[in-house]
C-alpha cells in the first residue's frame, strides 16, 4: 500500500512538471476561486467575533460627572444592585480613567489627540451584559433601559442588543451566500480539474492500454491521476491561504497604522486554524472529485470502444 502511494505520488509529480503550463493556470484558476470564498470566510469570523464583543455588552449607562464625584457610594450600589438582577450576566464600573485608557489602546492613532484637550472627555460608565437568548430577554431589557433612564445618576444610556441582532441576522445571510458562493466556485475549479486531467488521460492513452495488457489493476491506473487531481486541488487551496494571510497583514497593518475601524473590523483576524484546515481539505476534494469524474468518463468510454 505505501509502495503504491510513493508510486502514485511520483508518477503524479511527473504528469504535474510534464503539462507545467497547464497545471499553473489550473492552479492559479483554482486557487483565485478559493480565495474569494476564503475572503467571504475572514469578513464572517472578524464579524462573528465583533457580534460576540457586542453581545457581551449590551447596555451603556453613561454616568454625571457630579455623580461619580459626591455620590461613589451610590453608584456602586447600583452596580451591586444590577449584578443582583436576573436579567443580568454582568455589571462592570468603569472609571473615567479606564474609558481614556481603552480608547487609546482601541485607537491608538488618536490618543495623541486626547492629550490636547487637556481634561479627560470620557464619562464613568456601568457596562451590562445580559443574559438569554436576544428574542427572549427584549421585554426585560425594555424594563431595565426604562429604570436607569429614570436614574439621577445616570445621564444616557446606550443599548446595543437590537443592533446586534441586526448585525447576527446580516451574519447569517452572508454565511448563505458565502455557502453558496463557495458551491458554485468549488464546482467550476472541480470542472477545470476534470478537463485538465481528461486531456492528460487522453494524452497517456496508449500507455494507459499498455498497463490494462500486463495486468494493472484498475486502481493502480486510476491512482496517480487521482493524487494529481488531489494536488492540483491542495496546491491551489494552499496558494490561496497563502494569499489571503498576506492580505490580511497587510490590511490589519493599514487598519492599525491609520485607526481605520472597518478594515480592523473586518479584517483584524486571519481565519482560525480549523476553518483554514477545511478549506485545504476543501481543496484537495474538489481537486479529487474533478479527476475521478474525468477518470470515470474516460474509461466508461473506452470500455464503449472496445479498448
Amino acid at each position: 500500500m505505501i509502495q503504491n502511494l510513493r508510486t502514485f505520488l511520483r508518477e503524479a509529480s511527473v504528469g504535474l512538471y510534464r503539462a507545467r503550463a497547464m497545471n499553473a493556470l489550473t492552479i492559479g484558476i483554482i486557487a483565485a476561486s478559493f480565495a474569494i470564498v476564503g475572503t467571504f470566510a475572514i469578513v464572517l469570523e472578524n464579524l462573528k467575533g465583533l457580534a460576540a464583543e457586542w453581545d457581551r455588552v449590551q447596555i451603556h449607562a453613561y454616568l454625571h460627572d457630579d455623580a461619580v464625584a459626591t455620590r461613589a457610594a451610590e453608584v456602586q450600589a447600583l452596580v451591586s444592585d444590577l449584578r443582583g438582577r436576573p436579567i443580568v450576566k454582568d455589571a462592570r464600573y468603569v472609571s473615567r480613567e479606564e474609558a481614556m485608557s481603552i480608547f487609546k489602546e482601541s485607537f491608538a492613532d488618536l490618543a495623541a489627540t486626547t492629550d490636547l484637550l487637556g481634561t479627560n472627555p470620557f464619562p464613568a460608565s456601568i457596562e451590562i451584559a445580559v443574559s438569554g437568548e436576544s428574542e427572549n430577554r427584549r421585554e426585560s431589557i425594555e424594563a431595565l433601559l426604562a429604570e436607569l433612564k429614570g436614574s439621577a445618576l445616570v445621564e444616557l444610556v446606550q443599548d446595543n442588543d437590537a443592533d446586534t441582532h441586526r448585525l447576527r441576522t446580516a451574519l447569517g445571510t452572508m454565511a448563505s451566500i458565502g455557502l453558496g458562493l463557495a458551491a458554485i466556485l468549488g464546482t467550476a475549479s472541480a470542472f477545470i480539474v476534470f478537463n485538465v486531467i481528461r486531456l492528460t488521460v487522453n494524452a497517456r492513452s496508449q500507455e494507459i492500454g499498455i498497463m490494462r495488457l500486463v495486468g494493472a489493476t484498475p486502481g493502480f491506473i486510476r491512482g496517480p491521476f487521482l493524487v494529481e487531481g488531489m494536488m492540483q486541488g491542495g496546491l491551489g487551496a494552499l496558494v490561496a491561504l497563502a494569499v489571503l494571510y498576506a492580505a490580511q497583514y497587510a490590511f490589519s497593518d493599514y487598519a492599525a497604522r491609520s485607526g481605520n475601524f472597518l478594515a480592523g473590523a473586518l479584517c483584524g483576524r486571519y481565519l482560525p486554524p480549523l476553518r483554514a484546515l477545511e478549506l485545504a481539505a476543501g481543496g484537495l476534494a474538489v481537486g479529487l472529485a474533478g479527476s475521478a469524474l474525468s477518470l470515470r468518463r474516460f474509461l466508461a468510454e473506452s470500455r464503449r470502444a472496445g479498448a
